[in-house]
């Protein structure tokens, strides 16, 4: 029996689900359960339980993104695509020319699981906290993954990513700079931190749109 308001609502009025028909419920990266429609009314939602099974992951890599702090709504329209497009993470980074330095955390986490019900995922996405840039390489937050910045100035990403499936890393952390582009100093100590620096192409992209671009493209080469 189900009797929060809000669900109800979406499957009684948006989904127009009726009596009779079947429904998927996840425990997001726990358990699936294939449901019935015994009876749905304005305060609560009957369901038939027909079968249940375990969430096993197919991904042989997990998807980090760390995306600039942007505008508002950029961000949060940043959140909502790559959530949809299958990262499995978002950390916010600011950088040396990075603007805006606060987030609204309840606002994103409500988003990113209304991206997750949109593209129908298993897996939650995890939001963490902001980190500044330099804080990440001295405390080496990442060491021990494959760390990529996307810049215009970098290799192409083709070829880069031939030898990302057999890599040993299980996560790939995806940085993504603000509207103004990493600073030269940036990109010389992520080099020298192991960062591979990648090129999405010759064009001078819009932070959002190479945030989504960089999650497409590495989502669909591991």
């Amino acid at each position: 029996m189900i009797k929060d308001r809000e669900i109800i609502h979406q499957m009684k009025n948006v989904l127009k689900l009726k009596k009779s028909e079947r429904i998927v419920l996840v425990d997001l990266g726990k358990k699936e359960a294939l449901c019935e429609i015994v009876n749905i009314a304005n305060d609560f939602l009957q369901l038939k339980l027909l079968q249940k099974n375990d969430i096993i992951s197919t991904k042989a890599k997990e998807i980090n993104l760390c995306c600039s702090v942007l505008k508002k709504d950029n961000f949060e329209w940043v959140v909502q695509k790559a959530t949809e497009i299958g990262v499995d993470m978002i950390t916010p980074i600011i950088f040396q020319k990075t603007v805006k330095t606060n987030l609204n955390f309840k606002r994103l986490e409500t988003i990113a699981l209304e991206a997750i019900e949109q593209s129908e995922r298993l897996e939650k996405v995890k939001i963490n906290e902001i980190f500044e840039f330099k804080q990440i390489l001295l405390k080496k937050i990442f060491e021990g993954d494959l760390n990529v910045i996307f810049n215009k100035t970098g290799i192409a990403f083709a070829e880069f990513f031939d030898g990302v499936k057999t890599c040993k890393q299980k996560r790939i952390n995806v940085f993504v700079g603000p509207e103004g582009g990493f600073s030269s100093d940036e990109l010389f100590l992520a080099e020298q931190n192991g960062f591979f620096v990648v090129s999405l192409g010759h064009t001078n992209l819009r932070a959002e749109t190479a945030a989504i671009l960089a999650s497409f493209v590495t989502n669909n080469m591991i």
